[in-house]
Parts: C-alpha cells; structure tokens; sequence
C-alpha cells in the first residue's frame, strides 16, 4: 500500500515513526518542512490542503490518515477537501479522519469542546458512499502513563490523571470507570492492518473502529503505578468540582476551560472500549498483533526503548 498521513504533530509523527517501520509506502503530508521529518523513511509533500493542491499529492496514494487537529475551521475544511479528492480520485478511495481517542460509539458528543465540529465532517463522511472510511477509537494513548521527558505526546495538564511532577494521580468519584489504554505504535500497526484487510480484499469498513490495548478502571491503573513507585499519591476528584470549574471557564470565556471537559471524561466510560465490540487482537483483521500491556510499556520506558 502506499499511504498518505496528513499532518505531523505528536500523534501524527508517533504514527508516521511506526508506518515508516512497515513495508508499505509512507507519504507525509504537512505544510511546512519541520526538522523531526528529515529522520522519517517517508517522502515528504508540502500542500495548504486545498482541493487543487491535494489532487496532485494523493493522485498515487491508495489512503489518507489524518492527525489534523484544529483550529475549528482549519479541521472542517482540510477534512473536507481530503473527501472530496478521495471522491474524485480513481485510486485513493480509503480516509481515516482524526478522531483518535473517544470511544464514538457510545459517546459521540464526547468531548465537549469539539464534538460539533467533528460531527460536521462526520456527517459529510457519512453523506457519502464512494470513500471507505472509519473513525479509530483507542481510549487514551499509553504514553501518557509517562513522564513528560519520555512521553512523545504533549503535555494536557489536568486533563489526564496523572500529574508526574508531583506524584498525584486524580480519581475521578469512585474510580470504578473504566479506562482504555493503547499506544501509539499499536494503534498504528492495527490502522495499517484494518486498511490492508479492506484495500486487498475490499472489506468494508465500518464508521467506527474500537481498539482496546488495556483496561483498567482508574483505581486499577492507580494501584499499578503506586506498586512501581510508591511516591504516587491519589487525589479525589469530584464532579461538582469539575463541573464548577467548567462553569467558570465558560463565564469567563478561558480557553482553558477545554481542559476541564477532557476531565468529565474520566467521570465516565467515554474512553472504555469494550471486549466484544473491539477488534480482537491476534485473530481476524489484527491477525499476528497483539497489544502491550501498561506494564510492558512502563518496562519499555525504563529500558529506554520508549522516547
């Protein structure tokens, strides 16, 4: 296959590391060279993700992944355009959006912050039947059980459990809600598997796709990570603290009142994905995968195996 992945951030490049790694051709779009691509075993094409401009770098691409975040109009129209070449195009008829994350299925107004603008191209992905496409659902990435010096991904603050500086770990009410966790690399090698099924043998795709690494609920992964250092401290959190904070944030118009939703998340089962509607690892389309556990990433990471 010859694969486009557009965009290049911490995910994308987290992806694009682990394409490169595969036998398939690796096209990068991006618009702008950055130094961390020089690294990539991938052909670099800079675009502005216009229709016009599109149409000449995916013209020999079989499928687009996307790792586009916002600004919102920014997400509406580079997904846009990228439907439409696929739609126009003769060979790239397969589209990955940037979704990431969400557990969709279950929870499709999840985040707050950006559900609407996602549920717009949704509804032009869903609009439509000449482009396969699917949305990847892998709960929380694993790197984020990692400090900010090994961890890839860009630091959210409160937005996840676990604050490394100081050693505390958030538990949402009871800490009986369930969290899925996958990395980066595994999503990406079930991305190109789920792709290769439905390019090769023409499988369909359906518009949401689970992967589930591990999953603990929140008490769980605390009582991991306290075991591997006890340093680690708990800290209740409770709902109507993030709903005031919240509430705040709206009033005031803080850009930072973003973060404060991601934590509704934690209330919940938002980011679970659940055995028996996730794909099974090791068998049918992740034949010869299987996911790494939270303790085999942490021993990794120690290793130094993981950045």
């Amino acid at each position: 296959m010859k694969i486009a992945l557009a965009g290049v951030g911490d995910v994308g490049l987290c992806l694009a590391i682990e394409f490169c790694k595969s036998e398939d051709e690796v096209v990068v779009l991006t618009s702008s060279i950055k130094p961390v691509l020089e690294h990539l075993d991938a052909e670099i094409r800079l675009t502005d993700y216009s229709v016009d401009d599109l149409k000449q770098k995916l013209d020999d691409c079989d499928a687009v992944v996307s790792a586009l975040s916002g600004p919102n109009e920014f997400y509406i129209s580079a997904h846009s355009n990228i439907l439409e070449v696929c739609s126009q195009s003769r060979r790239c008829k397969h589209f990955i959006p940037s979704e990431w994350n969400i557990n969709l299925d279950d929870f499709p107004d999840q985040p707050m912050f950006s559900s609407a603008t996602h549920e717009v191209v949704r509804n032009k992905l869903r609009s439509q039947h000449g482009v396969k496409w699917t949305m990847i659902c892998h709960g929380w990435f694993m790197e984020y059980v990692l400090p900010g010096a090994k961890n890839p991904l860009r630091e959210i603050g409160l937005a996840w459990a676990m604050n490394h500086s100081t050693k505390t770990f958030d538990v949402y009410a009871d800490g009986l809600q369930k969290v899925t966790l996958t990395s980066t690399a595994d999503t990406a090698r079930a991305v190109l598997a789920i792709l290769r099924d439905s390019i090769d043998n023409c499988a369909d795709l359906s518009p949401v796709t689970l992967l589930a690494g591990q999953t603990l609920t929140y008490r769980e992964l605390f009582q991991l990570i306290k075991s591997r250092d006890p340093a680690w401290k708990s800290n209740p959190v409770t709902f109507s603290e993030v709903l005031g904070d919240i509430f705040e944030g709206l009033k005031g118009n803080d850009p930072g009142v973003a973060v404060h939703q991601m934590r509704i998340l934690g209330f919940t089962n938002a980011n679970h994905n659940p055995k028996g509607k996730a794909l099974e690892w090791g068998t049918g389309v992740l034949q010869g995968l299987r996911a790494t556990t939270v303790e085999e990433f942490l021993d990794q990471a120690e290793a130094g195996k993981c950045k």
